[in-house]
This record gives C-alpha cells, sequence and structure tokens, in this order.
C-alpha cells in the first residue's frame, strides 16, 4: 500500500509516524543516558485526573451526552467540512463554543466501564 493518498483529508498518519518517530528517535539517543531511573511519581499522582473522570461520568445535568454529541457533529460538518472558508471556521468557533458551555450541564446516563472493561479485556488491542 502506498502512503500517498492514505489519508485524503489531512495528515498522513503513516508518514508522520516515520518523519517524526525518527527526529524523536535521534533525539532520545542523544539526550538519554542508559540506565536512568524514571523519577519518582508522587503519591496521588493521577488523583486529579481520576476526579475530573468521575466528575463527567457522574453529571447529572439535564443535557444528555447524545444531544450534545449530535450539536458538534452538526457544527464539524457544517462549519469545519473538507470545503470550507474563513467565515464558516469562525462561525463554527462560535457555535462549538457554545455547545462546549453545555458541558457544564451535561447528563451521563450509563456511567459504568463496560467500554473500558471490553477493551481492557481484549486480548487484540
Amino acid at each position: 500500500m502506498s502512503v500517498h493518498g492514505a489519508n485524503r483529508l489531512g495528515a498522513n498518519s503513516l508518514l508522520d509516524i516515520v518523519v517524526f518517530g525518527r527526529a524523536c528517535a535521534h533525539h532520545i539517543k542523544e539526550t538519554l543516558k542508559p540506565d536512568t531511573p524514571h523519577a519518582p511519581l508522587p503519591k496521588d499522582a493521577g488523583a486529579e485526573t481520576l476526579a475530573r473522570f468521575d466528575k463527567v461520568r457522574y453529571a447529572n445535568g439535564s443535557i444528555p451526552t447524545a444531544e450534545i454529541r449530535l450539536e458538534m457533529q452538526k457544527t464539524m460538518q457544517s462549519d469545519a467540512a473538507v470545503f470550507r472558508t474563513g467565515s464558516s471556521l469562525q462561525e463554527g468557533v462560535t457555535k462549538i463554543d457554545a455547545v462546549n458551555k453545555k458541558l457544564k450541564d451535561i447528563k451521563v446516563s450509563d456511567s459504568s466501564l463496560i467500554w473500558y472493561a471490553i477493551y481492557a479485556n481484549n486480548k487484540e488491542h
């Protein structure tokens, strides 16, 4: 398969991996000293992230997640599509900002971790 045209709508990820991956490897080779230990993590490492996750996971506002997702989808399709203009993008920014404000009132109806559990138990990932 050719890497050219593999992703016509944006950056070509395979080429990005090759170019930037190589540059990253060269940087690591030049700067990392063998057997250097990792810096110790604080005892509460990740606690803030989990708290933010749970805040959304247990959100009980009045706007369902599906409603917000659909509004985001429609905004992106109409104002940030492949064929777009500066004015359509600016209008999209205004609309997405309005959708973003609705996240403060989001309602999550399924707070289970079933999708995570399916992913975590899938031996093929």
